[in-house]
């Protein structure tokens, strides 16, 4: 009489079963399709929060697997295969090659969503900077001269603590895109109140978020107290002049922006070029002579629209550009990725695996033969 699997054999063969497989693949496809499609009206950035850098979508009060789940189950299904299921006699070797492949490929783009950074860098013709601005992230920043007193993530607004500043500041309200209105315009003016800088003039109102997260304009009205220009005052994302005060003698900074990063690195634009087709205003193409500054190296690089510039784990690629009164400016997209090389070296693995197998099969079916 057959013995009885044990709870733990059949645990096993539940999840290293084929079958697995072929239930996760429709799903997944289903979803990188809709995913895909979405990215047109919700926005790139809110397409991949929303269907793929997720473990639950919510299709109504219904909750389904996101692409986290669906890829750990699949992920889990071929590791278990790999290591417990595998045949490991050499007419098998190109499959197992494969498999392997397979789960580099995974571990990769495990990798690429825990650690991936993605910014841009804006650098006008003939500076260098060591920044790079997120996409999506705003920041509210208190300066005590250039030493950053307070950070704040924007997102998380209704959490803000200024209990250890040495003034007070009152956040009024905030927007995470705003509309920008004439402050005598709007129903609540009240000239007596003690409107300090642009809020004397700028109000706003909120306003449905962009799909470009980018291109949201964010703002907060604040009140000032415990320095020698309390008031109102209004920040915005991108505002040329910052909120300057002063208490006990020392100056302070207030800046609402899109979050920094430094590099451990400066880039400098020399020249930006741009071509156009002949009689239209339409670019054809367009790259940027750049520097790599990094203490005393020093490397002139050219970036193309198809020739980005990889330097310690990051990769700069030629975005857009800016043109305006006070000259050209270069926009390149900025990529940290630590797993880039994963999908390089997994469909190579699998390939090799592929040939393998495909060439072991034909060794095997010339010895059958009479």
């Amino acid at each position: 009489m057959e013995k009885e699997p044990s709870p733990y054999k059949k645990l096993l063969n539940s999840i290293v079963d084929a079958d697995t497989v072929f239930w996760i693949m429709p799903p997944l496809m289903v979803l990188l399709i809709v995913g895909t499609m979405a990215q047109r009206w919700l926005g790139l950035w809110p397409a991949i929060d929303q269907y793929f850098s997720t473990f639950i979508i919510w299709a109504g009060p219904v909750p389904l697997p996101g692409a986290y789940i669906l890829l750990g189950i699949l992920s889990i299904t071929l590791l278990f295969k790999f290591l417990f299921k595998s045949e490991w006699k050499w007419n098998k070797s190109g499959i197992i090659l494969s498999h392997l492949g397979a789960l580099i490929l995974l571990f990769g783009g495990l990798l690429t969503a825990m650690t991936a950074r993605e910014s841009y860098m804006l650098i006008p013709e003939g500076y260098a900077t060591p920044y790079t601005y997120s996409y999506e992230a705003r920041e509210f920043l208190v300066f005590q001269g250039d030493t950053v007193l307070a950070r704040y993530d924007f997102e998380n607004r209704d959490e803000w603590d200024f209990t250890k500043l040495p003034f007070e500041i009152e956040i009024i309200k905030s927007c995470a895109n705003c509309e920008i209105l004439k402050r005598v315009e709007t129903e609540n003016y009240d000239e007596s109140l003690p409107y300090q800088s642009m809020a004397q003039f700028m109000a706003f109102e909120e306003k449905p978020l962009d799909p470009q997260p980018e291109t949201n304009l964010t703002g907060v009205e604040l009140k000032l107290s415990g320095t020698s220009q309390d008031g109102l005052y209004i920040a915005f994302d991108g505002m040329p002049q910052p909120i300057e005060v002063t208490h006990n003698d020392q100056n302070y900074r207030i800046i609402l922006g899109k979050a920094q990063h430094l590099l451990p690195f400066e880039i400098q634009l020399d020249d930006f070029v741009e071509e156009r087709y002949g009689g239209t205003e339409i670019a054809k193409s367009y790259h940027s002579d750049v520097v790599v500054r990094d203490g005393d190296i020093e490397w002139p690089y050219r970036i193309e629209m198809n020739k980005p510039l990889t330097y310690r784990g990051y990769t700069f690629y030629q975005s857009s550009f800016d043109k305006s009164e006070r000259g050209e400016a270069t926009i390149l997209a900025v990529v940290e990725n630590q797993g880039k090389l994963f999908p390089y070296i997994g469909t190579a693995v699998m390939a090799l695996g592929l040939l393998l197998h495909c060439f072991l099969a034909a060794s095997i079916q010339r010895k059958a033969r009479p």
